[in-house]
């Protein structure tokens, strides 16, 4: 049954292009959807055939539209929409997973490449996305080595550093820091750095040598150096790439394999007629996904962010609206874009392999989220109703109750799900009180959990004794909670459970060595989280005091001196050269830190 307010909504919807989301009446996102007509493609939802609309339909009480110029702008609002709210009926990244980019900075005057997952659209150029961390560095490490671009976070030319960094003396970086740097030169090399990207390293190739022979011709030996060896580069680059096509048009092949809610996804790029690169993105597919609303989320999770864009794109069947990514490649890439289908010859034999690498990545997957061994056996020790697949653990960090902080990491199928980690300031209790302190993030956890429809872990382990499972205890038994919570003792690494009993596991055993690495990690994350707090406690104290030093100002000074002590000592002529304190500023700073 549809709710009211949302048919009101639907009926009301214009005859243009747009975005448009369907909400619970918790406000949380359903689904997230595009369409050229919203009038017409939500109008369809009135009596829905498949089973998925059908779903979060029934479920909908509020609807969301955003109006757009054409369907290509929406296809972009859609893709960041869909990672910022994580809908239970799309298809999403395995885990919620962001992967990264290269980003060259071409709008700064003297360009940086470095490693981001921030695909926010500000006029750069995103290289990727990279599903595999090896393959990123790799290719970072050749271009610093080949085109010498530099990493470093300076804004030159305005500001740059008294001598060039240890990056130069390793000849991984040009040093265009240096006052009078030619800056042609770099500027040929960040072409070069955008073509090698690309893939166009014949090109990229023909060009250095002629540049070379050029630069040698009019004696600039140094500079010529600096080409050949860049051109060496390139021909050991190009020497381990094979070639697998007869044809030298830029193509990428994309192919899917799929079991019930996993999918994985490949992408083998062809470039030159070489292989120039393979990526395997993992994806989580609600049930009822049909194959074309598949391949239609993977082109958009591939495509909308990255500058590399081929000519042709080799697929195992058409999305539904092929005509909306083509658009969306002439407007926002300026480029003619070829979608393709039943291909025959070579083209079907690269898709095969394609078709191969994500079957096989598929069967991996699968081994690899194959319940742990050791969890079968932490459950019978401790009597649990089911396999501890997702644990977790909370630690309190504070000294003498100051800066009092709750931490929770999170353990699924017996690996670390950092991207789940949580922190908590606690906020009601007072002094050193640990077990009411846990009590009071358990009560958070639990909530925010229940509220955003999430399950409770299988295991919920406290890093403390029978103090704080008895406070933990009555709170669970308040609010009618059933949760398998055990405390884990230091002392003599003992458990006790939440119906009284103490557990010995022998230290011999495997399992007693899964708890105590969750347990460090625990430590670990709690220690760390609670340290920022007292660094920026320490430095509110210092510098906050200080009139026209704010929280962003006690920052940049910390970071451009390394510590408050230094500060301190600092004079008036080295805290002028801090970025944004002038001289009246530095002399008021100078003056709090040497009163009298």
């Amino acid at each position: 049954m549809i709710d009211p307010a949302v048919r009101e909504r639907i009926n009301a919807a214009p005859h243009k292009p747009g975005v448009y989301v369907f909400k619970d009446a918790r406000n949380r996102v359903l689904y997230v959807g595009k369409a050229s007509d919203l009038a017409n493609r939500l109008h369809s939802y009135l009596s829905p055939t498949e089973p998925k609309a059908r779903a979060f339909v029934d479920k909908a009480a509020l609807l969301d539209l955003t109006l757009t110029a054409t369907e290509a702008e929406a296809l972009i609002y859609e893709e960041n929409l869909i990672k910022l709210s994580r809908p239970r009926y799309n298809i999403r990244y395995r885990d919620d997973k962001r992967y990264p980019y290269l980003k060259v900075t071409v709008k700064e005057a003297f360009p940086r490449i470095f490693v981001t997952r921030n695909e926010r659209r500000d006029g750069n150029l995103l290289f990727g996305p990279y599903s595999s961390a090896k393959n990123l560095k790799r290719t970072l490490d050749a271009v610093k080595r080949i085109f010498k671009i530099r990493t470093c976070h300076y804004d030159l030319p305005q500001d740059h550093p008294e001598r060039p960094c240890l990056l130069f003396q390793l000849k991984l970086c040009s040093a265009p820091c240096q006052k009078g740097f030619p800056k042609e030169e770099y500027a040929n090399q960040l072409k070069g750095l955008i073509d090698f990207l690309m893939g166009h390293s014949e090109k990229l190739e023909e060009e250095t040598e002629r540049r070379m022979w050029e630069i040698s011709e009019a004696e600039q030996f140094e500079v010529a150096a600096l080409l050949r060896d860049q051109l060496l580069a390139i021909r050991e680059v190009k020497r381990y790439a094979k070639e697998a096509s007869h044809d030298a048009t830029p193509r990428d092949f994309i192919a899917v394999a799929r079991h019930a809610s996993r999918a994985a996804a490949v992408l083998l790029k062809l470039r030159e007629r070489r292989m120039f690169a393979h990526e395997t993105f993992m994806l989580t597919v609600p049930p009822h996904t049909t194959e074309q609303n598949l391949i239609h989320t993977v082109l958009r999770f591939i495509y909308t962010h990255t500058y590399d864009v081929p000519d042709e794109i080799v697929l195992p069947l058409l999305p539904e609206d092929p005509e909306v990514f083509i658009d969306w490649f002439a407007h926002y890439r300026d480029k003619k874009v070829k979608l393709s289908a039943n291909v025959r010859e070579e083209k079907r034999h690269l898709l095969g392999i394609a078709d191969e690498n994500a079957e096989l990545a598929l069967v991996q997957d699968a081994e690899t989220t194959r319940t742990d061994p050791l969890l079968i056996k932490l459950q019978e020790y401790l009597h649990l109703p089911a396999t501890p697949q997702h644990i977790e653990m909370i630690d309190i960090s504070n000294i003498q109750g100051t800066n009092p902080t709750g931490s929770i990491v999170v353990f699924k199928n017996s690996r670390p799900a950092k991207s789940h980690y949580r922190k908590f300031k606690i906020k009601t209790v007072e002094g050193a009180n640990d077990p009411a302190m846990m009590a009071e993030v358990v009560a958070r956890r639990v909530n925010r959990l229940q509220k955003e429809g999430k399950s409770l872990p299988d295991l919920l382990i406290l890093d403390g004794g029978k103090g704080q499972l008895s406070v933990v205890r009555e709170l669970l038994n308040k609010i009618d909670v059933a949760l398998s919570v055990f405390a884990f003792a230091k002392t003599h690494d003992h458990l006790f459970g939440r119906d009284g009993r103490e557990v010995v596991i022998p230290g011999s055993e495997a399992v007693l060595k899964l708890l105590k690495r969750i347990r460090n990690e625990s430590h670990r994350f709690a220690v760390t989280y609670h340290r920022k707090l007292r660094f920026k406690a320490g430095i509110a104290s210092e510098l906050d005091a200080i009139l026209g030093v704010g929280p962003k100002r006690a920052k940049d000074l910390v970071q451009f001196f390394g510590s408050v002590p230094r500060i301190r000592k600092a004079s008036i002529e080295e805290l002028r050269a801090a970025p944004g304190i002038g001289p009246a500023l530095a002399e008021t700073i100078y003056r709090h830190f040497h009163k009298g």
